[in-house]
């Protein structure tokens, strides 16, 4: 293999035409039908010499000895960037829907119309990691007699979102003794994210408690948010993957059956993008799982405030339109961040 080194600016030339023709065909490339098609003034013989040559540097490869040649993840990595160099913000025709998304009212449905919108504009599959409840400011607090030692514990979030928890008490409470503490804990909670509440809040509050009965109110508030720490996975669009031919050939469909079938695999992935701010795309190998072969994942954090809660992105084959999906995913994490934002206030 030749020594690794930058590329002179025809060959970057080359590598780019080639990735694209590849990602728009899905056909191996020719040297001979590859000049006449983007019209390079070499001949067939310079380009043959030239792809060999990106070739041994690792950013090609032949699949047979008698076809043209394909991207490898260097090869598309190389091409990514180049993009990622070149546009500043999406500005194409979006099929992101601002109104729609600010118009719904129900969280799980906001989640759903966000996967949705991505799969269909990408004509891959969108997937989106929702906010931990941690995060969720409280706006209301209700305490709801099940049994006489069964409370009901309703949190609405600033957002809209409403978590649910049945906590079990060794004290028979009656209904009234119930509205009570609903309204302590309104006057002490709200305004405070859940995990300023389990971590900060409830302990300051005891700590300067006398009254037992607002001791019992915070044993009930703080058995409600135990282990409400994770954020759930939301994803459209498999069957778009299943159109590609590429995704159905065994080691590609076994992947997908992994995504399908073990959601925590591409969970796993997405709660590490969430850690990184801006556009990242990982590209086949670059991702970091035994489970997905032949896949990339074009992901965006997106923010309540300055603080990133979640994250949206696209997962596809790695022959994707990157030209579309990278500013795609971006322009829609900018939106979702703003909307969200807008709804905690």
């Amino acid at each position: 293999m030749l020594k690794d080194r930058l590329l002179d600016e025809r060959e970057s030339a080359i590598l780019r035409a080639l990735v694209y023709d590849y990602i728009i065909t899905g056909k191996p490339v020719g040297s001979r039908s590859f000049v006449q098609k983007y019209q390079f003034s070499i001949s067939p013989a310079t380009m043959r010499n030239v792809m060999a040559d990106l070739e041994q540097l690792g950013y090609l490869q032949q699949p047979h000895s008698s076809a043209g040649r394909v991207p490898t993840d260097k090869g598309y990595r190389y091409y990514v960037d180049s993009l990622l160099e070149k546009y500043s913000s999406f500005s194409g025709d979006v099929e992101i829907k601002e109104d729609i998304l600010s118009r719904e009212m129900q969280f799980e449905k906001l989640f759903d119309s966000i996967t949705k919108m991505l799969s269909n504009a990408s004509k891959y599959a969108g997937v989106m990691l929702t906010p931990a409840p941690y995060f969720a400011v409280v706006k209301r607090i209700e305490l709801i007699p099940l049994d006489p030692k069964d409370v009901l514990v309703i949190m609405v979030e600033r957002t809209g979102m409403v978590f649910t928890r049945r906590v079990k008490i060794s004290d028979t409470l009656t209904y009234d003794s119930l509205y009570e503490f609903s309204k302590y804990l309104n006057s002490e909670l709200c305004g405070y994210a859940l995990q300023e509440i389990k971590e900060k809040v409830i302990k300051e509050l005891r700590s300067g408690q006398t009254q037992s009965s607002n001791n019992l109110a915070l044993d009930i508030a703080e058995l409600s948010i135990v282990g409400e720490s994770n954020s759930m996975l939301h994803i459209d669009g498999i069957e778009n993957l299943l159109k590609i031919p590429e995704m159905i050939e065994k080691d590609h469909l076994n992947s997908l059956l992994h995504i399908i079938e073990e959601k925590n695999v591409l969970k796993d992935i997405l709660e590490l993008a969430m850690r990184l701010d801006g556009i990242q795309t990982m590209i086949g190998n670059e991702i970091e799982s035994v489970y997905v072969r032949g896949c990339s994942i074009v992901t965006s954090p997106y923010k309540i405030g300055n603080k990133n809660v979640g994250v949206i992105g696209v997962l596809g084959p790695t022959r994707m339109d990157y030209e579309k999906v990278v500013p795609l995913v971006d322009y829609t994490g900018k939106v979702v961040s703003d909307l969200l934002t807008k709804m905690s206030k």
